[in-house]
């Protein structure tokens, strides 16, 4: 099992027992903006050159303007005194998919070249229910590069209906 998920569900079990699994996501959920967000500071937090303390102490001023709870303060110290701080974005992934699985929810992106229609999303989460068994969860993208239809993926998988792919398969289909 990878570090970060064994971090992730130690989290996810103490967030668990307290009863605060929401909470635990919300202020994971910042804190992973911050770091991907700010490219300078999240470089200083992963750079292993740099100075343990001052890294506690600015983590330290982020954790406490979350307000977030102590549990996630000591893992981010224990991270950092352990040189492992480069695992904290994938600990946040992790514990999202753990947050995932315990809502029921599943994460979709559909990348298309026009705005969907709240019609169009229903059907779209309707076939996407039926298919995992689990609440969508939608992150729609324009993608300039699609003529028409859409492509869709949802975990691992891509659902693939832009009218470009759509020709390339009959292009290959009348192929002799």
């Amino acid at each position: 099992m990878n570090v970060s998920i064994r971090y992730a569900k130690a989290l996810f079990q103490i967030a668990s027992q307290q009863n605060k699994i929401d909470q635990f996501m919300e202020d994971l959920t910042t804190l992973k903006q911050v770091l991907t967000q700010n490219k300078a500071f999240y470089n200083f937090i992963i750079d292993p050159l740099a100075d343990k303390e001052k890294k506690q102490k600015a983590v330290s001023v982020i954790v406490d303007k979350l307000n977030s709870p102590k549990e996630i303060r000591n893992l981010l110290m224990l991270l950092i005194r352990g040189s492992r701080e480069t695992i904290i974005v994938d600990i946040i992934i992790s514990y999202e998919q753990m947050f995932d699985d315990y809502k029921g929810l599943i994460k979709a992106e559909v990348y298309t070249a026009y705005d969907i229609t709240p019609g169009e999303m229903d059907v779209l989460k309707t076939r996407i229910k039926g298919l995992f068994h689990k609440e969508p969860v939608f992150t729609v993208m324009k993608d300039t590069s699609i003529i028409g239809g859409l492509r869709l993926k949802v975990g691992w998988t891509i659902y693939d209906g832009t009218i470009k792919t759509h020709l390339k398969e009959f292009t290959n289909s009348i192929k002799i």
